[in-house]
């Protein structure tokens, strides 16, 4: 998989929208490390059930120690996350792209990306599931 700075425009296909890159990893290049918020990580896999842009393929995660290791983690449960992307619009006219795999690098690897994307995720998950304004001030992922 390609690597991207957090927050560079997106290129491959933003359809005319304004698009950023959010969680194009890799272990050539640092990334900001932290404790996600409660809930984030289930949001995360809650949109990546939804991927965009899946292709034929898998895509192993660099970060893992080992090929095993990676090969273990391109699931989570029953959503594939070795190929799709996640789009999530942060309400104001930007959408955020990020690869499915970002759910494990958060989960597993403490990766931590930037404070409106983890908002927007919430946001678009508590939408999704009839609470609009998820992310502001509660720690619960909806059901």
């Amino acid at each position: 998989m390609a690597y991207y700075p957090d927050l560079s425009p997106y290129s491959y296909d933003a359809g005319g929208r304004e698009m950023l890159d959010v969680g194009w990893l890799s272990r050539d290049h640092e990334c900001t490390t932290g404790i996600a918020s409660a809930g984030l990580v289930e949001a995360l896999a809650g949109l990546a059930r939804h991927a965009v842009n899946v292709q034929r393929g898998t895509h192993f995660c660099e970060l893992c120690p080992d090929f095993r290791t990676a090969r273990q983690h391109t699931s989570r449960g029953d959503v594939f996350l070795g190929s799709g992307e996640i789009h999530v619009p942060n309400g104001r006219g930007v959408t955020y792209a990020s690869p499915a795999m970002i759910v494990h690098y958060v989960e597993d690897h403490s990766y931590l990306p930037p404070e409106d994307y983890r908002r927007s995720v919430r946001d678009r998950w508590g939408a999704l599931h009839g609470r609009p304004g998820y992310s502001a001030g509660t720690s619960r992922t909806p059901p």
